[in-house]
């Protein structure tokens, strides 16, 4: 869940929230904070949902895709084409010279 708390820090804290809320009011504090949390994701679910319509709108999506569908070369394949590529011209230009 969070990082850097483990199962003996979920206990203390639980042991904390039994004691300072007491055992008679724990369900009703457990449902509010299960209300919070169900809130908290309904607006995060709403938050993506409207940056989503907004990046699909801007045409975001078609540039992601061109990106992800194009080859990539690596960089010793692209060095190595403009290599051959310089040569290749300049053997053209020695054929012309004579």
């Amino acid at each position: 869940m969070l990082p850097g708390i483990g199962g003996v820090e979920y206990l203390v804290i639980a042991a904390l929230i039994i004691i300072f809320v007491g055992p008679k009011d724990l369900p009703a504090v457990l449902r509010t904070l299960g209300r919070w949390w169900g809130k908290i994701r309904n607006i995060s679910r709403e938050f993506k949902t409207s940056i989503n319509s907004i990046a699909n709108e801007s045409g975001i999506d078609e540039i992601k895709k061109n990106i992800e569908d194009s080859s990539a070369k690596s960089f010793t394949d692209e060095m190595r084409d403009s290599i051959n590529q310089s040569i290749i011209d300049d053997e053209k230009k020695e054929e012309k010279k004579d």
